[in-house]
């Protein structure tokens, strides 16, 4: 039999102002509903006014005294499963949520962020405080803006709690902190904040009394109604059919009829668990990821085809590398391909925005392909913003935002563009590629300015390199607005273009306060210049180190001017306003900031709406190659595959001549780690570390490609 596990997510109740009696048992809870001041019940310390409700959530606003609340509530010693979401705009951070007795004992502390940004759970009491804080198994990091549901089930009988985080089980029977008899009160302190600023943020807290395995079936129910009421329906990746959400909510209603029945045995009740917990793996199968690129082994889709799904794949296309050389893309998605494993060489992104597409690959990438990434394509309006807060993105009703780092979920129905503020890594790059939920990836802050990034071209150039890992569409760094910037910007094109990299747009920023017709102006004369389309990823009609506009109204009318000429200029990807300038509001689209106030420009801002971003790029079909190349390779054997005394043997069967022979081996990040040339039959990789290696030998017209391991 299926072992019934405990999840708890999201219980829609919360708690501390009142009791709401249910047919079986009594839930005691608060909503945050009214944004504002605290609601009854809770009880602000350390701080004033930096606890409040903010988007129905419960907001602890960080600076250099700890903001804290607690909410008291009538005593429970029953059985009972304590639940809440939490996110915060930092990870490097230190927030503990304690339960507390009557007594002023504590049953149980989490800490979200302490240390290495992980969350971790109390197992001692040092000098009356909760102490020993450890990490639950697996290991829970804690990204920004990420929402994370913890939850503890608290057992009277045995003095035990167990944590989950996301429903699963992370540390297990841990004993009370103390000697508790009963809970009797929620204590949260925001006790540390990177910078002293950041916000922290509570939502769907909920404390449910009962018998556990009616706990344990409220819990499922919880996750399932969760789960069903964020899906998406429709035949694209990740979304659900109609049919398979009619079925998941049949047996969602099923179970709630049990959970309503309070004659229901023990039996029934974990029946009805098993069979909610089957639904939920079925209808996780229901999601849609349908193969939506199919590749050619021959010229306009002829010889073998091959079906591929929506993911990430640096090195392990195995015997369909380099052999593409046609290929069909259905209608909504993107692919990229390249011409080395880590995603570097010649490369080429695909949009498929208005119709399936039927490409030939262009003849540098025909059979030459090592590198390949799927994903779903979103159609994203211009209008954007750049932002350090959730909140702020979600005021200002936005198509797509970046929050100058590589950390984000969407918000809303605003897509999250990552932001490589400096420098930057293959690995980083490689996990932004395998996420399915973004498209584009923006280069370097200024780096001409020795205030923000400040990077010297060639260094840019090396490190931008590292970026194509990623496979996404890629923008360009982003430099300030005058004569060193452009400067800065020709010698960046010019050896991007040199070196062969990939720069699929220009990003640029724009702060001085002109007309309309001259800002089109500078944007033409760039994107006349490298015909790349542009991406104004900061500006305003104005700033603090400009010339003042007269009056708000003078900043709101210019701005709009500006955005109604991006919007029609077909060579404008997308803009983002310079949110926040609070030493001259009237170039800010908040008049305030903490509770968020839109001002003219903002309100303006919100109101308005600009058309899709992006214009469908006409494809060229690649020329028909003057010879069949095969990419398979039946003249070279590479042995062993794991590899223990330092050398890789390789037998060429036939004649072959020696500098007709390359040999590259690439790390599994997609790094190029030894190079040899000639048809050498013993290559030494003692140097090499332990681990997994891509072989390519490239054979004159033809390669092979082989996995190997070190030990």
């Amino acid at each position: 039999m299926k072992k019934i596990q405990f999840v708890l997510t999201a219980i829609l109740f919360s708690f501390c102002g009142f009791a709401q009696t249910t047919p079986c048992g009594t839930v005691i809870n608060n909503t945050f509903d009214a944004d504002g001041t605290l609601p009854n019940g809770w009880t602000e310390y350390n701080t004033s006014g930096r606890v409040t409700v903010k988007d129905g959530k419960l907001k602890f606003d960080h600076n250099a005294t700890m903001p804290s609340a607690y909410c008291a509530f009538t005593p429970t010693s029953s059985n009972s499963a304590f639940s809440f979401d939490v996110s915060a705009s930092r990870n490097s951070v230190n927030c503990q949520i304690h339960l507390i007795s009557s007594m002023g004992k504590y049953l149980s502390s989490i800490a979200v962020g302490i240390d290495t940004a992980t969350i971790k759970y109390a197992t001692t009491m040092e000098g009356g405080v909760p102490s020993g804080f450890v990490d639950g198994l697996p290991v829970k990091n804690f990204p920004t803006n990420t929402i994370f549901t913890l939850s503890t089930q608290v057992d009277f009988t045995t003095n035990k709690v167990n944590f989950y985080n996301n429903g699963e089980l992370v540390f297990a029977n841990a004993s009370f902190l103390e000697d508790a008899k009963d809970i009797a009160k929620i204590d949260i302190q925001l006790m540390y904040m990177y910078a002293n600023n950041g916000q922290f943020y509570f939502d769907n807290i909920s404390l449910l009394n009962g018998d556990e395995n009616r706990l344990l079936l409220t819990g499922n129910v919880a996750l399932a109604e969760n789960k069903i009421s964020t899906v998406t329906i429709g035949n694209k990746y990740e979304q659900y059919s109609q049919t398979s959400v009619d079925a998941f909510e049949q047996v969602i209603n099923d179970t709630n009829a049990v959970l309503d029945n309070c004659e229901a045995t023990s039996a029934e009740v974990d029946n009805a668990i098993l069979n909610l917990q089957d639904a939920q793996e079925d209808f996780k199968t229901a999601q849609v990821n349908d193969p939506v690129l199919k590749l050619y082994s021959g010229y306009n889709f002829s010889g073998e085809e091959h079906e591929m799904y929506c993911g990430f794949y640096n090195g392990t296309l195995a015997e369909y590398d380099d052999w593409a050389v046609s290929f069909t893309l259905e209608k909504g998605y993107m692919v990229t391909f390249a011409e080395n494993i880590n995603g570097t060489g010649v490369s080429k992104v695909y949009v498929a925005s208005n119709a399936n597409l039927s490409i030939n690959l262009p003849e540098n990438l025909q059979q030459k392909a090592s590198f390949i990434r799927v994903s779903p394509w979103n159609d994203i309006h211009k209008k954007g913003i750049g932002a350090k807060g959730t909140d702020v993105v979600a005021s200002l009703n936005n198509s797509w935002y970046y929050n100058w780092g590589t950390s984000g979920e969407a918000v809303g129905n605003a897509e999250f563009v990552p932001n490589q503020w400096g420098s930057g890594s293959i690995e980083k790059a490689i996990s932004l590629g395998e996420r399915m939920d973004i498209t584009h990836y923006m280069a370097f802050n200024e780096p001409d300015n020795s205030d923000q990034s400040n990077m010297t071209v060639d260094k840019a150039i090396e490190k931008y390199s590292d970026l194509l890992a990623s496979g996404l569409r890629l923008g360009s760094p982003a430099v300030t607005d005058g004569s060193k910037g452009a400067a800065w910007r020709d010698e960046f094109m010019t050896k991007a273009e040199a070196a062969g990299l990939r720069v699929d747009y220009i990003v640029v920023h724009y702060y001085k306060k002109t007309s309309a017709q001259g800002f089109y102006n500078w944007l033409k004369a760039i994107h006349d210049k490298w015909q790349r389309p542009i991406w104004i990823k900061e500006f305003n009609y104005g700033a603090t180190w400009t010339d003042q506009p007269a009056s708000n109204e003078a900043a709101r009318d210019g701005l709009q001017a500006y955005m109604n000429m991006l919007d029609v200029t077909s060579f404008i990807e997308r803009y983002a306003v310079f949110t926040w300038q609070p030493d001259k509001p009237v170039y800010s689209l908040m008049a305030v900031r903490n509770p968020i106030t839109l001002s003219s420009s903002g309100i303006m801002y919100h109101d308005h709406q600009s058309p899709i971003a992006y214009t469908q790029e006409v494809y060229e079909q690649g020329p028909s190659l003057s010879v069949n190349l095969n990419s398979k390779s039946d003249g070279v054997s590479v042995i062993p595959s794991l590899i223990k005394n330092g050398v890789l043997n390789v037998d060429y069967s036939e004649v072959i001549e020696k500098n007709d022979v390359k040999l590259n081996i690439y790390n599994f990040t997609g790094q190029l780690v030894k190079n040899v040339i000639g048809s050498q039959s013993q290559i030494n990789v003692s140097s090499l570390s332990s681990g997994i290696y891509i072989v390519k030998i490239e054979l004159g017209a033809r390669s092979f490609v082989q996995k190997i391991i070190i030990e």
